[in-house]
């Protein structure tokens, strides 16, 4: 068995402190391990914060289209599509992928086969575009 010191510190036997006669205060040192702790635990909770500060938010650069067709179709694509469900990022998805899931969901949007293809052509093109 090992022995604890004993490391508090009586302030009476300190000069030039004065206690009353029952006073009998006595502070312990702070252990490194629950001070290391904290310290960790302060510094992840400032560094996980939120900056304060301007926050600046970066748009996305406006989509020049190269016809009035494919400004249609984009359109189409915004006003059908985001109408039932939040719009898909036409890069997300395959060329083969897009021609499966366009004719399901122009026939639930309820589209002619003129709007159907106008927005294939928005989203075909929006492909090629980043490859």
């Amino acid at each position: 068995m090992s022995k604890r010191l004993d490391h508090s510190i009586n302030f009476k036997s300190i000069k030039g402190i004065k206690f009353g006669k029952d006073d009998k205060k006595i502070i312990q040192p702070i252990n490194m391990k629950k001070t290391l702790i904290l310290i960790t635990i302060g510094a992840t909770v400032l560094a996980c914060s939120p900056k304060t500060g301007e926050i600046t938010k970066t748009e996305n650069a406006p989509i020049v289209f190269p016809s009035t067709e494919l400004a249609n179709g984009f359109e189409m694509y915004k006003a059908n599509c985001g109408n039932c469900h939040k719009l898909k990022n036409e890069m997300n998805y395959s060329k083969e992928k897009w021609a499966k899931i366009l004719p399901r969901m122009a026939k639930k949007a309820k589209l002619n086969a003129t709007q159907e293809k106008s927005i294939s052509d928005y989203v075909y093109w929006r492909i090629a575009q980043n490859n």
